[in-house]
């Protein structure tokens, strides 16, 4: 992580040219912490970047809403990757009828399968097709 002169917080690779977002200056850059994944160095330039005055109440909020969201969907990641084993037809896509068939079949009903779809579409995890199917992207 990357602190300017002006203030701004960013992230950048090591030993590249980085520049400031806000005032596109490469000089009066300080290193303030390296971070050995992605997640951890955007999560730290976010609260970096965030005013004293509202940290507190931010991370709560956010906190909170992370333990709702992870109480409702109900599912591990294990659940999913067990549904998306049993699901894949042989040209690694997907359904909504493979996916019925796989929650049925592992006795899973915490969510309908539109709303499984949509929570793995939200994440990334697959990709819609054209033809009413999904491609499993990770």
């Amino acid at each position: 992580m990357l602190r300017c002169q002006c203030g701004r917080n960013f992230g950048s690779r090591a030993n590249s040219n980085a520049i400031c977002p806000r005032c596109n200056k490469k000089t009066s850059l300080s290193t303030i912490k390296s971070f050995s994944s992605s997640s951890e160095l955007r999560d730290a330039v976010s609260k970096a970047n965030v005013p004293d005055e509202i940290i507190s109440e931010l991370s709560s909020r956010l906190a909170s809403y992370e333990k709702s969201e992870r109480s409702k969907e109900g599912f591990t990641s294990d659940d999913i990757q067990k549904i998306l084993a049993l699901a894949k037809l042989p040209d690694d896509s997907i359904t909504i009828s493979s996916i019925n068939e796989s929650m049925i079949t592992l006795k899973i009903k915490k969510m309908s399968v539109e709303r499984f779809i949509e929570l793995l579409e939200t994440s990334s995890m697959v990709l819609r097709n054209p033809n009413g199917s999904w491609s499993v992207l990770q």
